[in-house]
């Protein structure tokens, strides 16, 4: 009882170290389920069938010609670039798991790429003479990440895995979010 009497600030000390560290630990645990959550509702989205539709009229897309003029199948198609790049952005800001976020659509991303560059040109030339900017942004970085991403999984295996592992972590280390420039954050005055 007398070692208790005498040590007891370091016995308070180490409770609450350990409360803290029981705090961070379940912060960690309840971000990774918030990610996992916000994947889902994003993949049930993704997977819909209306998107599915969407997906293959861009891929189906291969001059201008073939963009779909006003009605249904246009809006479905900027629909679903729209969605792509929510995703895209989900992953940029770290909402979703960005790995889980290549893993499943790096092949999909790769086939939209050609006809989604020939829509965004069409949509920039109508831009031009309504003055909106360059649409869906974060959506073309997501595309060149996709572009260099290798997964582990079967899909693309070719080199036994270590130039696997380089390409994964060097995609996923490309994809970060963008830097603020100084005075224009959030709450600046200038």
């Amino acid at each position: 009882m007398n070692w208790f009497q005498a040590s007891k600030d370091l016995v308070a000390v180490a409770i609450a170290a350990l409360a803290v560290a029981v705090s961070l630990v379940t912060v960690i645990l309840q971000r990774r389920q918030q990610q996992r959550a916000a994947y889902r509702e994003i993949y049930s989205t993704l997977m819909s069938e209306d998107l599915h539709r969407g997906r293959r009229l861009i891929n189906g897309i291969s001059e201008d010609a073939d963009i779909p003029q006003d009605g249904p199948d246009s809006l479905l198609v900027y629909r679903t670039l729209g969605v792509f790049d929510n995703l895209a952005m989900y992953g940029r800001q770290r909402v979703v798991p960005r790995k889980w976020v290549l893993d499943v659509w790096h092949h999909p991303l790769r086939e939209m790429r050609d006809g989604a560059d020939i829509v965004k040109r069409d949509a920039q030339k109508r831009a031009e003479r309504g003055g909106a900017v360059t649409p869906w942004p974060q959506l073309w970085v997501l595309f060149g990440i996709a572009e260099m991403y290798c997964s582990r999984l079967p899909c693309c295996r070719r080199d036994g895995g270590l130039g696997a592992r380089i390409r994964q972590s060097t995609a996923l280390w490309f994809w970060r979010a963008p830097k603020q420039p100084r005075g224009k954050g959030v709450g600046s005055t200038g």
